[in-house]
């Protein structure tokens, strides 16, 4: 889920929504994920979001350890420990949450599944790499989004001290 979160940069209802059929192979041995739908993307067109080859193996590998063949990638699991046909969106959050209290890290603010959006823009823009392609990763159309995102993350982190 970490994985695939960061590389995507998608909302939570658009990350659980995806299913193993939504991997492609595409040349040059690289890898795609058809988003299939999302909030801005009303009729439904689709977009590939490329993925590396690592998320691509740790998919895999949790197809293959769970024994699945097809469906949502993402799912939740009962008490029992039998997997569910899907994650709820909202677990998103909470899983985070609860991960940032195992590993114990309370500097950066409280992770949200808005942190898969904030976190790799703000790593490709410490990169050096222009908005404009920052933008067509995380998939907004406006440059005043794209900045609110990486003001918040510099709000928040500088608010910290």
């Amino acid at each position: 889920m970490l994985q695939l979160g960061y590389e995507i940069m998608r909302r939570r209802t658009e990350i659980c929504a995806i299913e193993f059929s939504d991997i492609i192979h595409i040349p040059k041995a690289r890898y795609a994920l058809n988003l299939r739908s999302s909030k801005t993307d009303q009729y439904g067109e689709g977009k590939l979001l490329p993925i590396s080859e690592t998320l691509v193996e740790l998919i895999n590998n949790w197809k293959h350890k769970a024994n699945l063949e097809h469906g949502k990638i993402l799912r939740g699991f009962f008490k029992g420990k039998s997997i569910r046909d899907k994650l709820n969106p909202s677990s998103i959050n909470n899983i985070l949450k609860q991960l940032q209290a195992e590993a114990q890290i309370n500097d950066m603010g409280e992770l949200s599944g808005h942190s898969f959006r904030v976190g790799d823009a703000v790593d490709m823009f410490s990169k050096g790499i222009p908005l404009e392609r920052i933008m067509l990763r995380g998939g907004w159309k406006s440059e005043i989004t794209a900045m609110r995102y990486l003001r918040s993350w510099q709000e928040e982190y500088w608010s910290q001290d």
